[in-house]
């Protein structure tokens, strides 16, 4: 039998404007590809090469997806993806994301004798699953990225495979991870059941056109998506894991996964919503009890996040706690969005600076770490002033960012997404959010008093930091900075980039 009777031929035909649309993607996994070659030879300075042949391959998928941010909107392989200007601005940060945390890695891999070609495949590869899942129009191909981005992750948090602490982070992710992904799984199949069909647009439809009303399979399905998501972004009650993966992961790959790991998750969830139509009346994750379930949840994760956080001397652990509580901080902008004018904008602003301001701090924490990552309480930063007086600067901007204390990005942002909460009529949310912050703030200057107030422990000169992660540095400074001075265009970008999802 010809193929043709078998398979629509119009399906096989990839078009020029086509092969344009996945040249971010076709970038960074031909980079990776490329990376799996040189790493079966004993190349002289491998390391350089990795490490260089990663940068350029970041730099390569940026230059595209910025290119890409001006065409027009292309539907791929028969509605099973999207390249429009939200896919590719998030192709943009998740390729900035994983630069830096290449420049940070660097000398860290050295220091730790961890210096293998794998660690830069794997990191590449996942920020390939990360651009997959924000481009997902079809449930199969979300869980294909989510899994590629996922298990891409779960070697890295236990790529220190000499130290006990990395192995059980690596394992009890692996675990949790694999049955949120089974759960998300499970939904998908229920939903196709539901609809007999796996498009997100089109499973949207199907269910609200049945004569019978929407489904009670349909109903589960969707939770169960939903409850997968919440447990990658870490929302309470979900967010026990993340804790210990923070502490037991390398630094530089602890900041990937605060960074990366949740705008790809966020962004995703955004598509969906959009896509469900999500607060109108119909939409099956929509009405009056989803938002309060919702509601309890936002306040649930800024509250535990915030409070938890104040009890931790170790950094990491204190940074995750407080990556919890900004989980909430974001389901708040969530809840907002279907309710405003200004719709997701505010929520994709703050996954980005919330972006900007973790790498910057755990390009400090990684330099500061000390050997197997035992130098990251809070006592070691004693005195860093005084040792170190711009990385001190450096954390304190970060910190404050974090804090939502202008005239840094965190305050513009964090502004910016409970202003449309204000606007959405949700004013005892935005007020427990405040509260929330307020508390946030105690644990964040301790931090800054201990550097500026308290007399030096160890050394006076403890080694020169390396160049490459000063960069990463200077550069998330610069931008945490001047997006707090001049939010207008950052603001204006992030509203034109929501805008690209409706056409």
């Amino acid at each position: 039998m010809e193929l043709s009777k078998i398979v629509d031929p119009t399906l096989l035909t990839i078009s020029a404007e086509h092969v344009a649309a996945l040249r971010p993607y076709l970038a960074m996994f031909g980079g990776a590809l490329i990376g799996i070659v040189f790493a079966c030879f004993s190349l002289t300075n491998r390391k350089w090469l990795m490490a260089g042949l990663s940068i350029i391959t970041c730099l390569v998928t940026g230059y595209y997806s910025v290119i890409n941010m001006g065409m027009a909107k292309q539907v791929l392989f028969s509605g099973m993806m999207v390249s429009d200007g939200y896919s590719h601005f998030f192709n943009v940060l998740f390729a900035f994301i994983a630069a830096l945390t290449i420049f940070s890695s660097f000398r860290y891999l050295d220091r730790e004798n961890l210096h293998y070609p794998e660690y830069y495949i794997l990191l590449l590869f996942s920020a390939l699953g990360m651009m997959l899942l924000t481009s997902a129009l079809d449930l199969i191909v979300l869980f294909i990225a989510l899994e590629i981005m996922s298990l891409s992750v779960y070697v890295l948090v236990g790529f220190r495979r000499a130290d006990r602490r990395s192995n059980e982070a690596s394992m009890k992710y692996f675990i949790l991870g694999a049955a949120a992904s089974a759960i998300l799984l499970y939904g998908s199949a229920l939903l196709y059941g539901a609809t007999g069909s796996l498009n997100i647009a089109d499973i949207m439809k199907m269910a609200t056109n049945t004569d019978h009303g929407i489904p009670m399979i349909y109903t589960i399905g969707s939770w169960l998506v939903a409850v997968g998501f919440l447990f990658k972004v870490a929302s309470v009650p979900f967010h026990t894991w993340m804790p210990d993966v923070y502490e037991g992961a390398p630094t530089p790959i602890t900041g990937f996964m605060t960074t990366g790991v949740k705008a790809a998750s966020f962004a995703t969830f955004i598509r969906i919503l959009m896509s469900t139509g999500f607060g109108s009346e119909a939409a099956g994750l929509a009405g009056t009890q989803v938002e309060t379930i919702l509601w309890v949840i936002a306040v649930l994760t800024m509250f535990i996040g915030n409070v938890i956080a104040l009890t931790q001397t170790q950094l990491k652990r204190m940074l995750a706690y407080s990556s919890i509580a900004h989980t909430g901080y974001l389901i708040v902008g969530l809840l907002a969005a279907p309710h405003t004018d200004l719709g997701y904008a505010p929520v994709v602003l703050y996954l980005v600076t919330y972006s900007i301001m973790n790498l910057g701090a755990f390009a400090i924490l990684t330099i500061l770490s000390g050997k197997s990552d035992t130098r990251l309480n809070l006592s070691d930063l004693s005195g860093l002033s005084q040792k170190h007086p711009w990385i001190a600067f450096a954390l304190a901007v970060f910190f404050f960012s974090m804090a939502g204390i202008p005239p840094t990005a965190g305050f513009a942002a964090k502004y910016y997404l409970l202003y449309s909460a204000v606007q959405a009529k949700f004013i005892w949310l935005v007020v427990l959010a405040v509260l929330c912050s307020a508390i946030s703030v105690y644990y964040y200057l301790r931090v800054l008093v201990q550097m500026y107030m308290r007399d030096p422990v160890g050394s006076e000169n403890e080694g020169m930091t390396p160049a490459w992660s000063a960069f990463v540095v200077a550069m998330t400074v610069a931008l945490t900075l001047q997006v707090g001075l001049l939010p207008s265009k950052m603001v204006d970008l992030s509203k034109r980039v929501v805008e690209t999802l409706k056409q």
